[in-house]
């Protein structure tokens, strides 16, 4: 009989992203319609990820002892602080190291349009976690997750939602694993598509920002 040979999926993953900018370079601008698989499959990956995040923090902080709890949010407080400190000086810093895109001076509507105001105090402060969690406000949401988790370590019937908090985080981690599967499929229409609508003036001017 004969051996099946099963490629591993980073080998998959590689030979897919070859595929792709071959095929990208090949046929030109009519892989572009292939960015709709590409985005579909980076939506998919990305639909398990904030929920298990939240799952498996609130569990994990959950089954501490109330002095291993006050510990972890001394230290942890300490270090979501650096943590934070870091983003912002990120924020302020990294604009500044790109270079300035020079476009033409036709009049554009844009030009009158006022700019819109991000409020990072919420990127990073819960107000409402179910704007936090659909906006992707990772901060706030590891920061809402903590304080459950903590909470639920002082309960004493902690244990009735600590079962049903790991059954879910095994769930979304098989959710996750059927996804991925999939990620030879989706690399390859990514770098097709890419490949196939980037001119070479674009990635001159993209440099900087591969860099």
């Amino acid at each position: 009989m004969r051996r099946i040979v099963r490629l591993e999926l980073s080998t998959q993953i590689l030979i897919g992203l070859a595929l792709g900018i071959a095929c990208g370079i090949l046929f030109g601008e009519r892989c572009g319609p292939l960015s709709v698989v590409g985005d579909a499959f980076v939506g998919l990956l990305r639909m398990t990820v904030l929920p298990y995040i939240g799952v498996t923090l609130i569990a994990s902080l959950g089954r501490l002892t109330l002095r291993e709890s006050g510990r972890l949010a001394w230290i942890g407080g300490r270090v979501l602080l650096l943590l934070w400190a870091i983003v912002l000086l990120c924020v302020a810093v990294i604009p500044r190291s790109f270079p300035e895109w020079k476009s033409g001076s036709f009049f554009s509507t844009a030009l009158t349009d006022e700019p819109v105001q991000r409020d990072l105090l919420s990127y990073f402060i819960p107000a409402n976690i179910f704007e936090s969690l659909s906006e992707n406000q990772v901060p706030a949401i590891v920061l809402f997750c903590m304080f459950v988790g903590i909470a639920l370590a002082t309960s004493d019937r902690r244990q009735n939602l600590l079962e049903p908090l790991d059954v879910i985080a095994d769930v979304l981690m098989r959710v996750s694993g059927f996804v991925t599967r999939f990620a030879p499929v989706g690399v390859f229409a990514i770098a097709a598509s890419v490949a196939g609508t980037v001119s070479v003036d674009e990635i001159a001017r993209l440099q900087a920002y591969l860099v």
